[in-house]
C-alpha cells in the first residue's frame, strides 16, 4: 500500500509538471527546460511503470527538448527508438505522441554529415548500381546494407529505411543459401525494430521466419535452437504489442513460455534466464493491454522473482517489473 501511495504521488507530481511545461515552456531557455525535463525523466524511470501512458509522455517530452536544445547531439538518436516503442505500446502507433517523435527521428542529423560521408554514399550507390543486375547476389545484398548504414550516418533517415525496404522487396530474386537468407531477414528485422522502432516493417519479416521455422517449436527441440527461436518469437510479440495487437502477442508468448518452462532446470544458463524473465514479463504486459489485470500481475510478479534473486540479480529489470506490479494493482 505504501508503494501504491508513492506511485500515485509520483504520477500526480509528473502530471502537474507536464501541464506546467506545456504552459510555460516558451518562457524558459531550451537548455534550462532540458535540465528540468531530465530530472523528470529520472523521476519517471525510478518509479513509473512502462505500462503507464504517463511514462512515454515524460520520455517523449525529454527527447523533443533534447533535440531542440542540442540539435547536433547524437544522444536523441540513442533515445528516440526506445521512446517510440514505448509510446506505440501505450498510445498506439498512430497517436500524436508517436507522430511527434517520428518527426524528431527524421530531423536528427548524421554523426558526420560532411563531404567525406557524402563521398562514401556516392561510391556506395555506384557499387549497388553496378551489382544490381548480374552481380553476385550475396555481394549485392551486403552492398545495399552498407549503403543503408551510410545513409543513416549522413542523417538521411528516409533514404536509409528505403534502402532496407528495397533489399527486402528484392530478396525473393536473390540466389542466397537458405541459412544466409534467414540471417539477412533476422538482421534487418532487428534493425527495423531495435534501432528505428519500425515495428510495422519488422512484423511481416518475423512472421515469415516464424512460419518457416516449425522445427524450433517442437516439444523436443534442442536447447540451443529453442533459445534462438524464442528470442525471435519474443521480438515478434513485442512488434504485435507496438502495432496494437495484444491478442496476437499473448498467443505467441503463451506458446513460447510453455516450451521454455520445460527447461527451467537450465535456469543457471544466463541467456536462458534472461529470455525466461523477459518472455514472462511481456506476457503480463500483453494481458494488461487486454484488460486482464489479475492475470497480468501474476506473470509480472513471476518475472520479478527471476531478477530479484541473488544469482542473476538485475536491479534495472527488478525496478521495471516492480513498478509494473504496483501499477497493475492500483
Amino acid at each position: 500500500m505504501r508503494d501504491q501511495d508513492s506511485y500515485r504521488e509520483r504520477a500526480a507530481r509528473l502530471r502537474g509538471f507536464l501541464a506546467e511545461d506545456t504552459e510555460l515552456s516558451g518562457t524558459v531557455s531550451a537548455r534550462r527546460r532540458l535540465s528540468v525535463l531530465g530530472r523528470a525523466v529520472n523521476d519517471a524511470e525510478s518509479g513509473l511503470s512502462r505500462l503507464d501512458p504517463l511514462f512515454p509522455e515524460v520520455r517523449a517530452r525529454y527527447v523533443e527538448a533534447l533535440h531542440l536544445a542540442k540539435p547536433r547531439s547524437s544522444r536523441p538518436r540513442a533515445l528516440v527508438g526506445t521512446a517510440i516503442q514505448e509510446a506505440c505500446e501505450t498510445h498506439g502507433p498512430d497517436s500524436p505522441i508517436v507522430s511527434g517523435l517520428r518527426r524528431v527521428q527524421r530531423r536528427i542529423p548524421g554523426r558526420s554529415a560532411s563531404r567525406r560521408i557524402e563521398r562514401k554514399v556516392d561510391r556506395a550507390e555506384e557499387k549497388v548500381a553496378g551489382l544490381r543486375g548480374d552481380g553476385p547476389h550475396g555481394e549485392y545484398a551486403s552492398a545495399l546494407c552498407k549503403l543503408a548504414e551510410l545513409y543513416g550516418e549522413a542523417g538521411r533517415y528516409d533514404a536509409m529505411i528505403g534502402a532496407y525496404d528495397r533489399l527486402m522487396e528484392e530478396r525473393v530474386r536473390l540466389d542466397l543459401a537458405e541459412d544466409r537468407m534467414t540471417r539477412l531477414e533476422e538482421s534487418v528485422a532487428n534493425i527495423y525494430y531495435y534501432l528505428h522502432a519500425e515495428a510495422a516493417r519488422a512484423t511481416p519479416l518475423l512472421e515469415g521466419l516464424y512460419a518457416k521455422d516449425g522445427s524450433r517449436r517442437r516439444p523436443d527441440v534442442p536447447f540451443d535452437d529453442l533459445l534462438d527461436g524464442a528470442f525471435t518469437y519474443l521480438l515478434l510479440a513485442r512488434c504485435y504489442l507496438a502495432t496494437g495487437r495484444p491478442a496476437a502477442a499473448e498467443k505467441m508468448l503463451r506458446e513460447s513460455l510453455e516450451r521454455l518452462r520445460r527447461h527451467d532446470h537450465r535456469l543457471a544458463d544466463a541467456r536462458f534466464h534472461r529470455l525466461r524473465h523477459r518472455t514472462t514479463y511481456e506476457l503480463g504486459s500483453a494481458l494488461w493491454k487486454r484488460g486482464r489485470a489479475r492475470e497480468a500481475t501474476a506473470f509480472i510478479e513471476e518475472a520479478h522473482g527471476f531478477v530479484a534473486g541473488p544469482k542473476f540479480a538485475d536491479r534495472q529489470a527488478a525496478l521495471v517489473y516492480h513498478s509494473a506490479m504496483v501499477y497493475t494493482l492500483l
